[in-house]
């Protein structure tokens, strides 16, 4: 009877784990990337926050789904503070590129448009690293995780005119980032000299 208990306890502890990492994983992954704008690193930052929610799974679980949305990015804030990493992001302005082209396509790609095709994701990767963090991270969050203004301003702490706005500005900023990468494409490959952040 005991040992049925203990089984019910586990089942039910893993059941509450499971439905913490399904409501909110895909959130805190776009949170992750925009704000480290790695894809790898965010994935390494995603797995250490949802350990750390399995080492507190019996606090979490006794609180309500807001505040379990607020321990789960606090965690994540926390974590991207601990890291100091700086690699580059494949977003999904990027995905949304390779997405246009369908598979029967891509079998029937030529050389040359593989190439170009290449180029054009080297150039938007390098466009999208140059913008600043708060940039970065709510583009990310509205174009990868699909969120509205007002959820990325819940989420973020920031009111949604500001998200709005900065919104706006990030697609301002990359297409000006773009059009100076198509004139001088080979700085792309250059390295140091496109990793730069570009300040407001």
């Amino acid at each position: 009877m005991a040992w049925a208990s203990v089984n019910n306890r586990a089942d039910d502890r893993e059941a509450g784990f499971d439905g913490l990492y399904d409501e909110h994983q895909r959130t805190l992954h776009a949170f992750l990337l925009g704000r480290t704008g790695d894809p790898e690193v965010a994935l390494d930052l995603l797995q250490e926050a949802f350990v750390r929610a399995w080492r507190n799974l019996d606090l979490l679980l006794a609180l309500a789904p807001a505040q379990q949305r607020a321990w789960l990015f606090s965690a994540a804030r926390n974590l991207i503070i601990d890291q100091h990493r700086g690699r580059a992001t494949r977003t999904a302005a990027q995905n949304a590129l390779v997405a246009t082209i369908g598979p029967d396509e891509q079998l029937a790609e030529s050389p040359e448009r593989i190439v170009e095709r290449e180029r054009d994701l080297r150039l938007i990767d390098e466009a999208i690293r140059r913008l600043p963090e708060p940039l970065r991270t709510v583009l990310v969050l509205q174009v990868l995780d699909e969120r509205t203004s007002a959820e990325i301003g819940e989420l973020l702490d920031r009111p949604a005119g500001t998200v709005r706005y900065q919104i706006s500005q990030a697609r301002k900023r990359l297409a000006e980032e773009l059009r100076l990468l198509e004139a001088a494409p080979d700085l792309a490959l250059q390295p140091g000299l496109m990793h730069q952040e570009v300040r407001p």
